[in-house]
């Protein structure tokens, strides 16, 4: 997870809420934001904790609510806020440490958005997962893209990642996607296939290699894969009490095919 300490400063703060949810702090113009949320098999979490441990990012922002965990996170000894915005010009990364609430979701979703579009972002990308029953069996995870707009499905197929064309996406990055082209924002989605209850550092390297292409970007994703077995015991603990809320937020839902298909 990364190891940076809390953002505080006491000038120029900008800061956007909705509902019970507020985002203190400034980002870069026409930079990117990378969303990844603890969720099925940790995919989105996994990833923006190694982007921004491999790129160095620091961190410019961080969300406050009443709906968030009574919890502070303590690295090196250092007090940091538990959801937390890490960037540099060109590209920015939301992480979590604790897990979504499902009376979190929505307003986190739309301040998310909210928030992008005033400091001028070029747009969204949230990276979840999308759990699968033979994981087990699976090699090298398959990553699917989701866009707001043909355009940015352009950009999804030159960079080799396939359309995910039918089903249910649930959680934080589903609202995001709505409220991204309800706002005209660019937002896109890429779900790797993963374990639903397991740490699942391998798919979080594929969505990174995927992140990659799209993005015109070198994170390493080698650290993930050999460090797999270290990652999941670090995030064990995280990984059961995101398990709690998926339940809550019927993340298994999304084995399903729409009614109108079946």
């Amino acid at each position: 997870m990364p190891r940076l300490a809390l953002f505080h400063r006491t000038h120029n703060i900008s800061s956007v809420s909705c509902l019970d949810v507020k985002i203190v702090g400034r980002g870069f113009r026409e930079s990117w934001l990378v969303v990844g949320l603890p969720d099925a098999g940790l995919v989105g979490a996994i990833s923006a904790a190694h982007v921004v441990r491999a790129l160095g990012l620091e961190a410019v922002a961080y969300v406050e609510s009443e709906l968030l965990p009574p919890v502070i996170v303590v690295h090196q000894s250092k007090v940091c806020d538990p959801m937390r915005v890490f960037g540099r010009q060109g590209l920015m990364v939301l992480s979590s440490e604790v897990p979504v609430h499902p009376s979190l979701v929505y307003p986190l979703g739309k301040s998310v958005v909210e928030w992008a579009v005033r400091e001028g972002a070029k747009g969204i990308i949230a990276i979840t997962g999308i759990a699968v029953p033979n994981r087990l069996e699976i090699e090298t995870p398959e990553v699917y893209g989701i866009a707001g707009n043909s355009e940015l499905y352009d950009v999804l197929a030159k960079a080799n990642v396939k359309s995910f064309e039918e089903g249910f996406v649930v959680g934080p990055a589903a609202v995001m996607m709505k409220e991204g082209i309800k706002r005209g924002l660019p937002t896109m989605m890429l779900l790797a296939q993963c374990f639903l209850e397991y740490p699942d550092p391998g798919a979080a390297a594929q969505a990174l290699t995927a992140l990659n292409r799209i993005l015109d970007i070198n994170v390493d994703v080698k650290p993930l894969l050999e460090e797999a077995e270290m990652i999941r015991v670090r995030t064990r603990e995280l990984m059961r009490r995101t398990a709690e809320v998926m339940k809550q937020m019927r993340k298994g839902h999304e084995y399903e095919v729409p009614l109108m298909y079946t």
